[in-house]
């Protein structure tokens, strides 16, 4: 009796595992974002010095950690446009078109984030991050058309953002894209929207 009394006693005192709040959690998104150019750099390449870029992309956070990596293409006016006649290989028929600016966007950022709130339904964050942009003036669709690169390229930036969770699964997002300056890039706001996978 004395044996099994003290046994229950050393089990009861062992300590007990707790499940643990912190886990991996990778979801996919699509945003909309706002850029803004260098006004002297867009003035010379003769482009708007704001454009609309719309993306997807994948997202991942661990703790107080997190990773986003995207792609997207930006819309931006073309103000020194050219226009080049074409033949159609298909039907043999010539038209003639003007140029718009192709403008493709790839990112990668990595950085913290802090809950505000017990349920980490409100958290903020600061990344940091690089974004590749090739932009060029060429007729769309053409394999052999002239063409013009357009100087505005890629940059490293800051990005502080605001995140709330929607739901268990879809949580959206507000973030500011500081860039260095150089590259003619100055600034981008984009909101998106991620849902657990």
């Amino acid at each position: 009796m004395t044996a099994a009394l003290a046994v229950n006693a050393s089990a009861q005192e062992m300590p007990q595992s707790m499940p643990s709040d912190v886990y991996y959690q990778g979801s996919w998104g699509i945003n909309g974002e706002l850029f803004n150019f260098d006004p002297v750099e867009a003035y010379y390449d003769g482009v708007s010095d704001t454009g609309f870029g719309l993306g997807a992309g994948y997202a991942g956070e661990y703790g107080l950690f997190n990773f986003n990596i995207g792609i997207g293409a930006i819309l931006v006016d073309d103000e020194d446009e050219f226009s080049q006649q074409v033949e159609y290989d298909w039907s043999g028929d010539r038209s003639t078109e003007s140029s718009s600016i192709s403008a493709l966007t790839a990112m990668v950022d990595a950085g913290v984030q802090f809950p505000l709130t017990d349920s980490r339904r409100f958290l903020v964050g600061l990344n940091a991050g690089y974004r590749h942009l090739d932009m060029s003036r060429e007729i769309t669709n053409c394999s052999d058309c002239y063409s013009e690169n357009i100087y505005i390229s890629g940059d490293t930036y800051l990005k502080p953002f605001v995140k709330l969770a929607f739901n268990q699964r879809v949580n959206g997002s507000l973030a500011l894209y500081q860039y260095s300056g150089d590259q003619g890039l100055e600034d981008s706001v984009q909101f998106q929207v991620n849902w657990e996978i």
